[in-house]
């Protein structure tokens, strides 16, 4: 039986020394780098959000400038949004007194009760199907058209009426758009 004989001269062998060198270093960087590479911080913020109501609008009666007679020139009739109605003609002759209701309509905003809301307001002009009158300026009662906080306002506006045109009614529309500022 043959006996291999233990060498006991490892710890000498340049190729033993090599390996445990290397083994050593990263033993040593493991320690290392894991003591020196505590120095981490964090920081935290909050996150926030509100879910606010939806903005809405509704209407309530017409821009109803009323009954008048013709005039021999172009004519304006305004009506002026405020809460009491006025409505004044450019020619006086075409007024036709208490038989003639005139008004404004008013428009009620549902939003969240901080926020703040602008308006925008656009017209089609009011025609009997075969002729249009023109309506224009149209302002509403409240300070301006941004930054409001009211439930709600008037429109008003001013009507174009041609000389001689034709008698009959006339339909057209206010549109009134509002969004969060």
């Amino acid at each position: 039986m043959h006996i291999c004989p233990v060498k006991r001269d490892k710890p000498n062998n340049p190729k033993y020394l090599l390996i445990m060198k290397k083994i050593t270093f990263i033993l040593f960087a493991l320690i290392a780098g894991t003591t020196f590479a505590q120095n981490t911080d964090n920081a935290t913020a909050a996150v926030n959000a509100e879910i606010v109501e939806t903005i809405g609008i509704t209407s309530a009666n017409a821009l109803n400038f009323g009954q008048f007679t013709n005039s021999t020139s172009l004519a304006t009739v305004v009506i002026a949004p405020l809460a009491t109605p006025t409505r004044v003609f450019s020619d006086t002759d075409m007024e036709i007194g208490a038989l003639s209701t005139f008004g404004v309509p008013t428009f009620t905003v549902t939003k969240d009760a901080d926020a703040v809301y602008g308006i925008v307001l656009t017209d089609t002009d009011p025609t009997d199907g075969t002729t249009a009158l023109v309506l224009d300026n149209l302002t509403h009662s409240l300070a301006s058209d941004g930054g409001n906080t009211a439930a709600s306002f008037t429109v008003g506006g001013t009507l174009h009426v041609p000389a001689g045109s034709t008698v009959g009614a006339y339909v057209g529309e206010v549109s009134v758009t509002v969004t969060y500022d």
